[in-house]
């Protein structure tokens, strides 16, 4: 799991938007969205376009592309609208230090509505995870502050500032701000402050009819990689009747990341009946207790009930990752896993 696995310009879908490989046939989206708009290339390193033949040149370029594994670049569809919005891409910057370096772009009527920090986010994901990416890194003109708060929202951080780094299309050269993500600092967000199990007792484990009752304390597996966390039966308060089970888990792995934090069970013979949302949200104060700011749950792809407990607590889906075969769900059948990110 050590070396770079170049994948290409795989699809990732995420809450909103899918992200695929461009067509020819979506020149005139391109050309119409923003490729054609002056804004959009105001601070860019390229020219805005005169003509849908300028495009489909590009377009061109870019499939052709697209026959190179360690090729990056993604057209960011809507889902609901079933437009095209803009672009975003990772370029190979050194195979050595395993290190790329990101850029985007969106139509300017889609400015300001969280679609570039939701496909860089995505796209991260994809880099670290199914490419085995180190270091991610951006950088953009000081005239365009905007794009730095997309790297911030996207967890990105400043690392500096550059003299005249930047050259615009017009070839003025502007000063920089320079952004960095690497993966260790990406792990770091899902780790709670502590990490000693606490005394559950102490804490509110129950609401509405639903309590909870812990049955296992599982200590961290070095062998098998293992997280230490907490696992409970999901009762009724009177203590007669055991609806499930669910779990907490107390820090963050490669092999969590597909798992998540909560794993929850429900009885089938208690299902659709908000037993599973209920405790949800019922763990997430045992969480906030050990200091977690930021949770990932995940689900089959095709569990669709699974999903909208996820969607009820509020979660947000990052992307739906193909499972790769050294993980435990893979063996039992899975082949992509929804990951959804809570913050709390």
């Amino acid at each position: 799991m050590n070396d770079l696995t170049h994948k290409g310009t795989g699809e990732i879908e995420t809450e909103r938007l899918l992200l695929r490989r461009f067509n020819i046939s979506d020149a005139n989206e391109v050309f119409r969205e923003w490729a054609s708009h002056e804004n959009v290339a105001k601070y860019l390193q390229w020219k805005k376009h005169e003509s849908i033949g300028e495009t489909k040149t590009y377009l061109l370029d870019v499939i052709g592309g697209y026959s190179r594994p360690d090729k990056y670049i993604w057209a960011a569809e809507h889902k609901k609208e079933g437009i095209l919005i803009g672009s975003i891409s990772a370029e190979m910057a050194d195979e050595r230090s395993k290190t790329a370096t990101m850029g985007y772009c969106f139509g300017e009527r889609f400015w300001n509505c969280g679609y570039a920090t939701e496909a860089l986010r995505a796209v991260s994901d994809y880099m670290f995870y199914d490419v085995n990416i180190n270091r991610l890194e951006a950088y953009h003109s000081v005239e365009n502050p905007a794009s730095g708060r997309v790297l911030q929202k996207a967890g990105f951080f400043l690392e500096g500032h550059m003299k005249q780094k930047y050259a615009a299309w017009n070839g003025i050269c502007h000063d920089s701000d320079f952004y960095g993500l690497v993966k260790d600092d990406f792990k770091k967000q899902y780790e709670p402050e502590i990490k000693e199990f606490l005394d559950v007792e102490k804490i509110k484990l129950s609401a509405y009819t639903i309590a909870f009752k812990c049955t296992e304390l599982s200590p961290v597996t070095v062998i098998k990689n293992y997280i230490p966390g907490y696992k409970f039966n999901i009762i009724d308060k009177d203590a007669k009747t055991v609806f499930g089970e669910i779990s907490l888990r107390l820090g963050f792995s490669e092999s969590l990341y597909y798992s998540g934090h909560v794993g929850y069970f429900v009885d089938e013979r208690y299902r659709n009946a908000g037993v599973a949302t209920a405790a949800c949200e019922i763990i997430l104060n045992l969480a906030r207790a050990h200091g977690f700011k930021k949770i990932l749950i995940t689900s089959d792809h095709a569990n669709k009930a699974s999903r909208r407990v996820c969607e009820k607590i509020g979660a947000k889906l990052i992307r739906i990752a193909e499972l790769p075969i050294w993980h435990k769900l893979y063996a039992k059948g899975g082949r992509f896993e929804c990951i959804y990110e809570l913050s709390i």
